[in-house]
């Protein structure tokens, strides 16, 4: 957690040195002077009040939507950066294209100042007030040979981060919107259970709507889940009717073709021994082989992961749908491509071999702030092969 808030005050930094330096191509004299102090110190307040009371500024919704609007300043301050880097680029190939000489009383990039802090304001409530909070519903088809299988649906929820920026009146919301579409099973993907102090109620939250899913509600880890506090999660989950896979399968509906859920643990190697990639991909194969060995081939098999990369492994042993997140889906995007692609596997259908995967987009983040990609709940049927 330490070294998290490292890299999150260093990225914060790089934010603000940035958006000071942006300043200049707006403001000058001391009007600029005066723009730069506010910045700093507003800065070194949120920073301060982040690591004391671990929520800056925060601003509860009538809905119940924690915001928290040291967040939104820094969004500013990024955005603000971004557009008159944009603009500066902009002129100076409209100057070249055009032979247009340099105006030494026109370096402002704009005779109306306030158009960029404005827009860079804009596009940062969008993200944190709106995007963030408008949940879609994706539906997908599974073809499969399995005629008694037709017609059976799986919705599956990832990333809530309970805590800071996701409330249990919220997870609440979500869960009823969910059992509203009745879906046979809902899965649960890792990363729901980010907040000691909540673990208990929301279990037993999520525990108050098992009777909504016939077919049960399954869970796997995320990493979050244990760097937050893994013994208290397995506790709580022994007392109460989510269906927990630690590197294990269950059969949930038996016959000629049965189905099968299995769900993997995290790999937690690349924390441990310094993102050690070798021994990460030893300890995801071990999972993987626990869980999914033994089922028969026959089967119809679901795979819960929290690391996309476990796609892979399900495809070597067959399974049809391997259900992912971890990536917020970059939580950035456009078009319904994601801008920081930094995972093998960042969002959506992964089609390998005769394997579905799917990486989620998540239902909440850790960085309270969506463009581009939405939370979304996915819904999965089983369809008879064409």
């Amino acid at each position: 957690m330490i070294a998290f808030l490292i890299l999150l005050i260093a990225v914060l930094s790089m934010f603000t040195a940035a958006a000071l330096w942006a300043l200049r191509y707006i403001l000058d004299g001391r009007a600029l002077l005066v723009c730069r102090v506010a910045v700093v110190c507003v800065f070194a307040i949120a920073v301060a009040s982040f690591l004391v009371r671990r929520n800056p500024f925060a601003l509860l919704l009538s809905d119940g939507t924690t915001v928290s609007l040291a967040s939104v300043f820094f969004l500013v301050l990024m955005f603000l950066f971004l557009l008159v880097v944009a603009s500066v680029i902009f002129r100076f190939v409209y100057r070249r294209m055009l032979a247009v000489p340099e105006d030494g009383e026109r370096r402002r990039v704009l005779k109306a100042a306030g158009v960029y802090p404005a827009a860079a304001l804009g596009v940062a409530l969008y993200g944190n007030l709106y995007e963030r909070n408008a949940t879609v519903e994706r539906r997908y088809d599974v073809p499969v040979a399995a005629p008694a299988l037709a017609g059976y649906t799986v919705a599956q929820l990832s990333d809530v981060h309970l805590g800071m920026f996701f409330s249990l009146d919220r997870l609440a919301r979500l869960l009823r919107q969910v059992a509203d579409a009745a879906p046979d099973a809902l899965l649960l993907t890792g990363d729901i259970f980010d907040h000691p102090e909540w673990t208990v109620e929301a279990v037993q939250l999520i525990d108050s709507f098992a009777a909504a899913f016939p077919g049960g509600i399954w869970y796997c880890h995320g990493n979050h889940e244990h760097i937050r506090g893994i013994a208290l999660v397995e506790e709580a989950l022994a007392g109460s009717k989510i269906r927990f896979l630690k590197n294990e399968a269950r059969c949930v509906r038996p016959g000629e073709t049965p189905l099968y859920f299995a769900g993997v643990d995290y790999p937690m190697s690349e924390y441990r021994q310094r993102l050690d990639t070798e021994a990460f991909q030893r300890e995801k194969a071990a999972f993987a082989k626990a869980a999914l060995e033994a089922i028969p081939t026959e089967a119809v098999t679901v795979l819960l992961a929290h690391h996309p990369e476990f796609i892979d492994d399900g495809a070597a042993y067959g399974a049809r749908l391997v259900l992912t997140g971890h990536t917020h889906g970059s939580q950035f995007g456009i078009f319904g491509i994601p801008l920081f692609p930094v995972f093998k596997y960042t969002r959506g259908i992964v089609e390998k071999e005769k394997t579905m995967g799917y990486v989620h987009s998540g239902n909440g983040s850790w960085f309270p702030y969506r463009l581009g990609c939405p939370p979304e709940i996915a819904y999965f049927r089983f369809t008879p092969c064409s």
